[in-house]
């Protein structure tokens, strides 16, 4: 069951037992019987099946009965054991990570923080990842032999081949280095590593706001601005995995984002210049003429508004309008049914939300922008580590793919 559970992306494992698995996970506590007709499955083979996951110590019997006011043997329910196996995140930043340790049913059992100069190189830091994460098994009282995955997320674009970075701006020392190599020799389990907004999203779906809902495009705002896209339940990358990097969208013409964003806008160039965390403050220090050492941050901005501060309002509003022209171009060729807005500022700025949705239903294309929702974020500061690690729970547990991006790194653990 170690093998199927640690191949889940490569499809090689028995898919029945991750079907039931599955859904004895989700319906908290289920019978054979159900189990067998929810699946189209033989009852003597979900049996079979059962008594395997059973073994390993996936499942156990709950000592309750089903009783469906039916003539017949009652039926003894089934529910999943979380603890049967533990998933790492890691959220590599600029100059911090953050390893976080789950269930999982991602439930938070230990964390831990290092920061680390911007020019320490990956070798480095992942030794640290890698000492972290025995660190907080160990603190956990859980075996190492429990763990079964570990997703990381980084800023760029990923190569999933050999689980390095293909592009950084912010860690182009790091560009063509392997991220996963001295994690895979010290665990031996898959190792994911993701665009930090990829996982964000994937966080938001399976945990968040999100779950549930099939098509959704998460924008975040910080360091710069981003996008996670899901279609039909899967992440789309797209053919060169830069589907999303929506901050390089030129602002053109220059004038008329002078003229509708005259707060944010300094000579700007592209959308991930202007809608930053930096250009947010930057601009109210600006306008309110606060000196160079007065320390202000997009929660100080987002609190001035509350108490009527007329620039710092004016700065959310030209935030919603640029967001929302953004919104309008993602809707009307993805049609999504939801929108969510992550990243410091818009999680002390709930009022954003509303903002976009008014500015959003003005389109002309009416049908896709009524039905779109516009929400906030679920997760914070640990929206990127929450994230890797329900990568990992993603590839053991959703619906079949028939093709994952991981597939050339798993291909390692089947001859291990």
């Amino acid at each position: 069951m170690w093998n199927v559970i640690s191949q889940r992306s490569m499809l090689i494992r028995e898919p029945n037992e991750v079907r039931i698995l599955r859904l004895v996970r989700d319906h908290k506590e289920i019978s054979r019987v159900e189990i067998a007709k929810k699946c189209n499955l033989n009852k003597a083979y979900v049996t079979e099946l059962v008594a395997k996951l059973i073994k390993t110590g996936f499942l156990e019997e709950t000592g309750k009965v089903e009783i469906n006011g039916k003539v017949g043997r009652k039926r003894t329910l089934l529910r999943f054991l979380p603890l049967a196996g533990l998933v790492a995140g890691v959220d590599v930043g600029m100059t911090h990570a953050t390893i976080i340790l789950c269930d999982l049913n991602a439930a938070l059992l230990q964390s831990t923080t290092f920061h680390y100069a911007l020019e320490t190189t990956p070798q480095e830091v992942f030794k640290k990842v890698q000492e972290s994460i025995q660190h907080i098994l160990q603190l956990s009282g859980h075996p190492q032999s429990k763990l079964v995955g570990i997703g990381i997320g980084v800023q760029g674009l990923i190569n999933y081949a050999t689980n390095s970075l293909t592009v950084s701006h912010n860690k182009k020392s790091w560009e063509g280095e392997s991220m996963s190599a001295e994690l895979e020799k010290t665990f031996k389990v898959p190792i994911y590593v993701e665009n930090d907004v990829k996982t964000m999203a994937l966080g938001e779906y399976l945990l968040g706001v999100a779950k549930g809902v099939k098509n959704f495009v998460y924008l975040y705002i910080g360091d710069g601005l981003g996008a996670g896209i899901m279609i039909n339940g899967h992440m789309h990358r797209g053919f060169t995995s830069s589907a999303g990097e929506i901050g390089y969208t030129e602002l053109e013409p220059a004038s008329h984002y002078k003229e509708i964003c005259p707060m944010l806008y300094n000579g700007q160039i592209i959308f991930g210049q202007i809608l930053t965390d930096a250009n947010i403050v930057e601009s109210f220090k600006r306008h309110s003429k606060l000196s160079e050492d007065v320390v202000v941050t997009p929660q100080i901005v987002a609190g001035e508004a509350e108490k009527g501060n007329s620039i710092a309002i004016k700065i959310i509003d030209e935030c919603a309008t640029l967001l929302s022209i953004l919104s309008i171009n993602l809707i009307n060729t993805l049609n999504p049914e939801m929108i969510i807005l992550g990243g410091k500022f818009s999680q002390c700025c709930p009022q954003i939300s509303n903002l976009i949705r008014e500015k959003i239903h003005k389109d002309l294309l009416s049908i896709p922008v009524e039905a779109v929702q516009v929400k906030s974020a679920s997760f914070g500061d640990d929206s990127v580590a929450k994230g890797a690690a329900s990568v990992v729970l993603f590839e053991m547990f959703e619906p079949l793919h028939t093709f994952s991006v991981y597939s050339p790194r798993t291909n390692f653990f089947s001859e291990v």
